[in-house]
């Protein structure tokens, strides 16, 4: 009795090590508009006849490859999928230029001959994201400046897609306070594009670091710094501010420093005459 089962199961391996099965299937998490977007379908058949692969995105169709056609791919219409046939067969299929209506879930199925007619299939999801053409910008909130012990500062995000994500940092530190930041709406922009804000308050009366990240999905991420002075320079109203946007700026900074010291000493001169 213990041989019978043995026998069997051994044989039920070997049936299924046969069978048409899907080894994986890679479809990028991300890709940015107007790159190339390659996906890819790997499979063993067995003892199977392939008859054919099928790409769907949503369930809708955009590509099938038969070996009993000639030529064996083809493409078919739809909007964001636009199937570069010369570097596509049955295990590939790449995409032109992807746009964000390319974003979807990807579905690659497979399937044999007679007279097993077996089928398998895999997925994955695709996000096409636009990315900003400049990092955060860093403003003052003039209005809100003139009230209390706090200095009001505004950071906005370029256009993209999604809206990027805005964080703070004091001299290196997170900021995860809810009270020190004032959360806004995304402002919407023609074709889908947004563009993220977020306000910041800042306790006056020392020196410090003022940091704000933007990062969309994990493809992108800068920041933009400003270094806040102490309170004496902040009442001068002139030169609250002093911009350190990326790498390579140090030169800006030393002149807006400078700058900024020029006019502090000019509003006390004139304040002592």
């Amino acid at each position: 009795m213990r041989m019978y089962i043995l026998l069997a199961v051994i044989s039920l391996l070997i049936k299924e090590s046969l069978l048409l099965r899907i080894v994986r299937v890679h479809v990028p998490s991300y890709r940015v508009r107007g790159q190339p977007a390659q996906l890819e379908c790997d499979y063993e058949l067995g003892t199977d006849t392939l008859y054919s692969v099928k790409w769907y995105r949503d369930n809708e169709e955009f590509y099938k490859f038969m070996p009993q056609y000639d030529p064996p791919n083809r493409a078919y219409k739809l909007e964001g999928i636009k199937v570069d046939l010369q570097k596509s067969d049955d295990r590939k299929v790449t995409l032109h230029q992807v746009t964000l209506k390319s974003s979807g879930l990807y579905r690659c199925e497979v399937s044999a001959e007679a007279p097993s007619f077996a089928s398998a299939a895999g997925e994955g999801r695709m996000e096409v994201i636009y990315l900003p053409r400049e990092g955060p910008k860093i403003t003052g909130n003039q209005q809100e400046n003139r009230k209390g012990d706090y200095l009001f500062l505004n950071c906005t995000s370029g256009k993209s897609y999604p809206a990027a994500v805005l964080s703070w940092d004091i001299d290196g530190e997170k900021v995860t306070d809810p009270s020190l930041l004032v959360e806004y709406p995304p402002t919407q922009y023609a074709h889908g594009l947004l563009s993220a804000a977020l306000g910041l308050r800042v306790p006056m009366g020392r020196s410090m670091e003022v940091r704000c990240t933007a990062r969309v999905a994990p493809a992108w991420r800068e920041g933009s710094e400003f270094v806040v002075g102490n309170s004496q320079l902040a009442d001068s109203k002139q030169a609250m501010l002093i911009v350190r946007s990326g790498v390579g700026t140090s030169a800006l900074s030393v002149m807006l420093l400078t700058l900024s010291l020029v006019l502090f000493l000019k509003s006390l001169t004139q304040s002592e005459t």
